[in-house]
């Protein structure tokens, strides 16, 4: 059988060149699909817009007598916030209650957090 391309030094340069120009195809093809992500964003933004807003909260208003409950306001505020880092995808806030501890609200959240997912002994 005869080859196609000599086992030559003739014949290695010839699939060096050959593998030099395919590897500028293979590499314009990845580059088309990478240029395609902002695209694929675009329609995952344009998608999630058009699903129906979330089902709008009761919110009983707070009664202004005791300074430890939260007001009204903080509440838009937090719900508006969670909207805005959601993405506006469809969430529930469960509830809402002030610190025990008002300096350190950050450790509370994550004794909270880690005290309801404790592993059983």
């Amino acid at each position: 059988m005869t080859a196609i391309v000599p086992d030559t030094m003739q014949g290695a340069l010839i699939v060096s060149v050959i593998d030099f120009f395919l590897s500028f195809l293979i590499i314009s093809g990845i580059g088309f699909v990478l240029s395609l992500f902002p695209l694929l964003n675009r329609a995952a933004r344009l998608i999630a817009s058009c699903r129906s807003a979330p089902a709008p909260v009761d919110v009983k208003p707070a009664r202004g007598d005791n300074p430890d409950q939260v007001i009204l306001e903080d509440i838009a505020a937090l719900t508006a916030a969670v909207f805005v880092v959601m993405n506006g995808a469809a969430h529930r806030i469960i509830n809402i209650e002030p610190s025990q501890r008002r300096a350190s609200w950050v450790a509370e959240g994550r004794i909270a957090q880690h005290g309801s997912h404790a592993p059983r002994s």
